[in-house]
Order: structure tokens, then sequence, then C-alpha cells
């Protein structure tokens, strides 16, 4: 049941961060300018490690194909570079979470810290061109969001059931 669940709040995760995207576009609060989906953005880095602790390397593909085929429904340019942009910041990220030896949450702050920035300039540059204001603060709201689920792991502090293969 728990793999479901991850699955599923990692594909929501995606949709919603793509439909905010399309409906309110590049938003600045606070100073702060920004794709309005980064939020939910921000949260797929960490969902996407549980994913593949729960389904294993190959099965996080599936869920993130599945919510990019679904996104093409909604506007083609938004998911051709949401896309691009997942499929090279996700594969850091994937790449960094599966070599590092190190704790649960640990694998995931490192995996974030490298992915997250990447993710912000890909997908910015291809949906609306060189804006670097969005890509820095798209980029740090991604961080925020990505920490987000540091507390529920804390507090956890039971041992993780074995990665899938």
């Amino acid at each position: 049941m728990k793999k479901w669940i991850w699955g599923v709040l990692y594909l929501l995760s995606i949709l919603l961060g793509n439909a905010f995207v399309i409906w309110f576009g590049i938003v600045t609060i606070a100073g702060l300018t920004f794709p309005a989906g980064v939020v939910w953005i921000g949260l797929t880095f960490s969902l996407r490690d549980f994913v593949q602790r729960y389904w294993g390397d190959w099965a996080t593909w599936s869920w993130m194909i599945a919510a990019s085929v679904i996104t093409l429904f909604f506007n083609m340019d938004i998911a051709l570079a949401s896309m691009m942009a997942f499929f090279v910041s996700e594969s850091l990220d994937w790449f960094f979470f599966k070599i590092l030896k190190r704790s649960f949450v640990s694998r995931i702050l490192w995996s974030n810290l490298v992915s997250c920035p990447v993710d912000s300039l890909v997908f910015v540059l291809l949906a609306f061109g060189p804006i670097w204001p969005a890509i820095i603060g798209q980029a740090i709201i991604k961080y925020l969001s990505g920490l987000i689920v540091l507390p529920f792991l804390i507090l956890r502090q039971k041992p993780s059931p074995a990665p899938a293969t």
C-alpha cells in the first residue's frame, strides 16, 4: 500500500506543478520570481527518492513518463520543457541517490542539492527563455519545498525497508 501512496503522490506533484505553470506562468512573490508550479516540483525530487526506494530504479521512470504523457494533453510546450528538465535532472537525482552510501535522509539531501538547480535551468530556459530571476527563484523554492519531507523522515527514525530491485 505504501508504495502506491508514494507513486501517486509523485505523479500528482508532477501534474500539479505543470498545471500551476500552465495556469499562472511566472509569478513574483515577496521579490522572488519563479514559475508558479515550483513548490509542487520541489516536492517531486524528494518524492522520487521514496518511489525509487519502494518501486525500484526502473519503475520510477514509469511514474515520471505517465505524468509527462498526461501533461502533453494540457500544454505541449510546457510538457516538452518539463519532460526534458525531468529527464536531465531526475537522471542526476537517481544517479546520486543510487551511488551515495549514506543514510536515506542524507541521500535525499545530496541528490536534491545536485538536481534542483539543473531542473530549474533546463525547464525555465526551454519553457520561457533565459529569465535568470525565474531560474534562481525556482531553484530556491525547490530546495525549500523539497525540505518539507525531512521532518517526517527524522521523526520516523525506524529502519527503512530494503530498496526494491
